[in-house]
């Protein structure tokens, strides 16, 4: 019997509290839905985050020669990865440190790396592109627009205070106007901040709390006002072959977001753009399986029309409410991984 794993445990974007749209997806699938629920010993649909339901589905669709093993968060050993036929991940290095710490990483990225299962992604491909600062740079040298970014050690201001004046000095040298800045590994917003005007003792503060969060590095980036006034667009790809895609446009202090349809030239223009992505990653990596390409707007430059660059790549991208929507996108993801 063929035995497929998958971690789950990101505890995000439950079905509950989606709105009436839900009620016929979660109609169609409650039999599986319930039983997932009922067999993790979670409690309601407030349980019943993007991973379960991809679970459920998969259980759904597997035929009777593979067994679905749920994996939770890191409540597992080598061994048990040892005896599985394939590895898919949804709970991830984010998660594991939100959840865990800096250790959690490690171990993460341990069992990643030492397990004798066929992991999706291959690992070289998930530690790539946990490396923001690496990826950001590679794509930048095969001339993809990606936006002018500083990248800070965290750990050099940890051991020595003085590091902050040195960095506040790169910053107003390279930056003239408000940043932006987001620290490694950080997932959904969190740990990142605008300054509108940076200052030493502002950029200490901020500094003293990404250590106590256990954040390694910090991403620098100069302000784009554009990026909050159009639509950041996710496109979502499996096998190389493009999905959907949606809009997604925070639009307040609080972080609501609101999501939208897309313009079909604007997204033709950038899927173009993520197929030369795929392509370029294919050569390095293999193939990616599962891969969210995210594009932000706008470009800092003086061209009439307005120029999106590449924000970010997620090969275990966080799925929420607008991916199940319409299209089933989960149902269609859990059947391609049992083709794996």
């Amino acid at each position: 019997m063929k035995k497929i794993g998958i971690i789950i445990g990101t505890e995000t974007s439950p079905i509950e509290g989606q709105g009436k749209e839900f009620k016929k997806y979660y109609k169609k699938h409650k039999k599986y839905f319930d039983s997932a629920l009922e067999e993790l010993e979670l409690s309601s649909l407030e349980d019943l985050s993007y991973d379960v339901q991809i679970y459920a589905l998969l259980k759904k669709n597997a035929p009777k020669n593979v067994e679905i093993i749920p994996l939770w968060k890191l409540d597992y050993t080598k061994q048990d990865l040892d005896n599985l036929d394939l590895l898919f991940g949804l709970y991830e290095f984010t998660y594991a440190l939100n959840d865990y710490g800096q250790e959690g990483v490690k171990q993460y990225l341990s069992l990643m790396r030492t397990n004798k299962s066929n992991l999706v992604p291959n690992y070289k491909l998930l530690s790539f592109v946990m490396n923001k600062q690496r990826y950001m740079n590679y794509f930048k040298k095969r001339g993809f627009p990606v936006l002018d970014t500083m990248f800070f050690n965290i750990e050099l201001y940890k051991k020595d205070k003085k590091e902050a004046k040195r960095l506040y000095d790169k910053i107003t040298k390279k930056f003239e106007g408000p940043i932006f800045c987001k620290p490694e590994l950080g997932g959904f917003a969190a740990g990142t901040k605008l300054f509108k005007k940076i200052t030493l003792t502002s950029l200490q503060s901020y500094l003293n709390k990404l250590i106590k969060q256990g954040y390694k590095k910090l991403l620098i980036q100069p302000y784009i006002e554009e990026f909050l006034k159009y639509n950041e667009i996710k496109t979502i790809w499996i096998n190389g072959k493009f999905q959907y895609a949606y809009g997604m446009k925070v639009t307040s202090d609080e972080g609501i977001i609101k999501q939208s349809k897309l313009d079909q030239k604007l997204l033709n223009e950038l899927n173009k753009n993520g197929r030369e992505i795929i392509k370029t990653l294919t050569k390095d990596f293999g193939l990616p399986f599962l891969l969210r390409i995210d594009w932000g707007c706008c470009l800092p430059n003086d061209n009439i029309c307005r120029d999106y660059f590449l924000n970010e790549i997620e090969v275990f991208p966080a799925m929420v409410s607008t991916d199940a929507e319409d299209h089933d996108a989960f149902d269609r993801l859990s059947k391609e991984i049992l083709k794996l």
